[in-house]
């Protein structure tokens, strides 16, 4: 009798074990894949407010100079541009830039008459 009751304990005992093993692995694959979301959510992001710091001065260029240059540089870091189509007073232009290989880019139309007026501006 005290075999049995030995053999039912230490059967138990493993079973808990591997139970509270396989517990704590899910919640650490879990912790680490919420990690990793969350810095390419802030990288994306980063990356996001670049090429929007790297339009608006590409909108501030043209209106002061009737030109955009093909490098934009800002202190937060570089994007290029292409200048899709310029016909008169109507630009339609990408700026794109990269931060950590995340790529964000912007297609922006805009007027340059007296002052730039931006007819649409769309995240691609």
């Amino acid at each position: 009798m005290k075999n049995k009751n030995g053999y039912i304990a230490l059967s138990a005992v493993l079973v808990i074990m591997a139970v509270v093993l396989i517990i704590g692995t899910s919640v650490s694959l879990l912790s680490i894949n919420d990690v990793q979301s969350a810095l390419s959510s802030k990288k994306s992001e980063e990356s996001l407010h670049l090429v929007e710091g790297c339009a608006e001065d590409a909108l501030l260029r043209l209106n002061e100079n009737n030109s955009i240059p093909l490098i934009i540089i800002i202190p937060e870091g570089s994007c290029s541009v292409t200048i899709n189509s310029q016909t008169g007073n109507n630009w339609i232009f990408t700026i794109a830039g990269t931060v950590n290989n995340y790529k964000k880019s912007i297609q922006i139309s805009a007027v340059r008459n007296s002052n730039v007026s931006v007819t649409s501006w769309i995240e691609l």
